[in-house]
């Protein structure tokens, strides 16, 4: 509820890496002052974070944060992902990552790397990966680099699943069959990727066609 996050090794227990500087990846004042500065404790509050290899992704107060475990700092955030706090975030393929809140809504998101000097906007993405729904714009928030010449992450916000009507407690991620919503609405929302099951629609039409032989006759 600080914000506090701490990597641990697992064999021997020892602190590998530490961060309480979610809700400002490059600060300036000391922790204490920063404490003082924010509103409220749900504003640095980590709701929850899931991990790969590469990156710890965390999800504070109403911001989601990418903490990289090799160079132990946050390389991305996106301050303000959603009107409310985070309550439940996983990793996809392809460094994306969705995130839900108790602002109703389900996000998908892309960790994007940039190799350049200046942080240029970058558009938000497509209309809706999942075939639902509207994107809904955020605000591009670079993380400031460290060094001149260092690479520049970001996330950028690609997909936005609009169906509840009340706070998204947790989803589940089914890599073959989609994701599913539960809300405080009491309603349990199957999501699908509509750009896959176009494909799959297609390559069962053809089966099917080519099973009773009415594709050779078309050919």
């Amino acid at each position: 509820h600080i914000g506090e996050l701490i990597i641990w090794d697992a064999l021997d227990w020892t602190v590998q890496a530490y961060e309480r500087n979610f809700w400002d990846p490059s600060p300036q004042l000391d922790t204490q002052q920063e404490i003082k500065l924010c509103q409220k404790s749900n504003d640095i509050s980590i709701h929850h974070f899931t991990c790969d290899e590469e990156n710890v992704f965390a999800a504070v107060g109403r911001g989601l944060y990418v903490y990289n475990l090799q160079m132990k700092r946050v390389i991305a955030c996106q301050k303000t992902a959603h009107d409310s706090n985070v309550l439940h975030i996983a990793k996809l393929p392809n460094r994306q990552l969705i995130s839900c809140s108790e602002d109703g809504s389900v996000r998908i998101w892309e960790l994007r790397e940039k190799q350049q000097l200046a942080a240029e906007p970058v558009p938000t993405g497509f209309f809706n990966m999942w075939g639902f729904g509207r994107v809904n714009k955020q605000a591009h928030q670079p993380v400031k680099k460290q060094q001149e010449n260092a690479t520049s992450y970001s996330l950028e916000l690609i997909g936005d699943l609009i169906g509840h009507s009340s706070s998204v407690e947790v989803f589940l991620y089914f890599e073959d069959h989609g994701l599913v919503t539960c809300s405080a609405d009491h309603l349990i929302i199957l999501w699908k990727n509509g750009e896959r099951e176009s494909r799959l629609r297609s390559l069962r039409l053809f089966q099917k066609l080519e099973e009773n032989g009415d594709l050779h006759l078309a050919l």
